[in-house]
């Protein structure tokens, strides 16, 4: 059931939302594909359903050969590369077809000369896979580029509403209907650790089958522990003085393994620097914040400049104090736990502003702890 993946059969970056094609699509065309991302299990899992799609009924030891160039050694991907060239210009003996993966060929140090040179004319047998999470060097990317390699590009948006649809795409693909809400916490609860989706799509289709439309008392019992979340939802929460949604975004960031506490720590040092340069000096416009802040976004210009109006110098110097007081808490000043320590520094932080009115979906997460 495909799920991941939007592909592009001529242009070498797929802008994204561009609808996914079918290998099938490339009958008569140049049978090479790139899965790309910036997580290797999304990768992996788009790159599965595209080689079953591949192999299709055809018997895999006999057609299918994969490799990975981030296993070996530097001196030996040269053998390997030769190896995937020939594999792809070898026929099969019991079949019509062959699918040959060639995984991580961002890695360097890489000689692609052979691929290069493979891509030129490559033969119309053989559907070549490659996989990266990184940059491609120029030389094979042009190549990929000149032959009309499928995009297959998994990384998911970071802005919410681009995400959200991305999820509910993801469950249409799988033949599954879900409602509004139940989407809504199925987004909340992931986060950016989109990786998890395709388990969780698996999990519900075995257990109510395509035809049942899924509710949030469906997907409730399935979503097990929360998933990252980007930076900017700890600090807007803070911002708006949604104290109960902060600690509950710090959590997240803390116990999913993305941020140290001494990331998290950094991360709102340099958010109230930022509103500490801005204070008194002057700057009215978001250009002139801008070039304060040393941002290139008109919309962080702004964003900071309603901060430090917001907070004044003297919340600002306070905001200050209550970072230095939990970095000494956390090399051991308290002997608190660092989750303690973070908890009252983000709820301090948060009641220095003026709460807001609360979005839905933080107070039903927040509700759920």
């Amino acid at each position: 059931m495909p799920w991941y993946g939007f592909s592009c059969c001529s242009a070498w970056l797929a802008p994204y939302g561009s609808r996914d094609r079918s290998p099938s699509c490339h009958a008569g065309g140049v049978p090479t594909y790139l899965v790309s991302g910036d997580d290797e299990r999304l990768i992996s899992a788009r790159l599965s359903e595209l080689v079953d799609e591949l192999v299709g009924d055809a018997d895999r030891s006999s057609v299918y050969e994969s490799y990975d160039l981030a296993e070996v050694q530097a001196d030996d991907r040269d053998v390997m590369v030769r190896q995937v060239v020939n594999a792809a210009q070898t026929q099969s003996l019991f079949s019509d077809r062959r699918v040959v993966v060639v995984r991580n060929v961002d890695t360097t140090p890489l000689d692609s000369a052979p691929l290069v040179d493979y891509l030129r004319a490559p033969a119309d047998h053989c559907h070549l896979v490659f996989t990266a999470k990184g940059k491609i060097g120029k030389a094979l990317n042009d190549a990929m580029k000149k032959s009309g390699t499928a995009i297959f590009e998994t990384t998911p948006p970071s802005k919410r509403r681009e995400l959200m649809e991305w999820y509910k795409t993801k469950f249409i693909e799988a033949g599954l209907k879900i409602d509004a809400l139940a989407l809504e916490e199925v987004a909340d609860w992931l986060g950016q650790d989109a990786a998890r989706l395709p388990g969780l799509i698996e999990v519900l289709t075995s257990t109510y089958g395509p035809k049942h439309r899924l509710t949030f008392d469906d997907v409730d019992p399935f979503l097990g522990q929360a998933g990252s979340v980007q930076p900017w939802d700890l600090t807007d929460a803070i911002d708006s003085g949604d104290t109960a949604n902060a600690l509950f975004m710090m959590r997240r960031m803390v116990r999913s393994g993305e941020y140290h506490p001494f990331q998290l720590m950094a991360l709102l040092h340099n958010h109230y620097t930022k509103a500490m340069r801005l204070d008194g000096s002057g700057a009215s416009d978001p250009a002139r914040a801008m070039a304060l802040i040393g941002s290139r976004s008109d919309y962080q210009g702004r964003k900071y400049l309603e901060l430090t109006r917001a907070m004044g110098p003297k919340k600002i110097f306070e905001a200050i104090n209550l970072l230095a007081r939990a970095d000494r808490a956390l090399r051991g000043g308290t002997g608190l736990e660092d989750e303690i320590v973070l908890e009252v520094l983000v709820a301090r932080l948060s009641r220095m502003m003026p709460a807001r009115q609360q979005q839905r979906g933080a107070k039903r997460s927040a509700a759920r702890r």
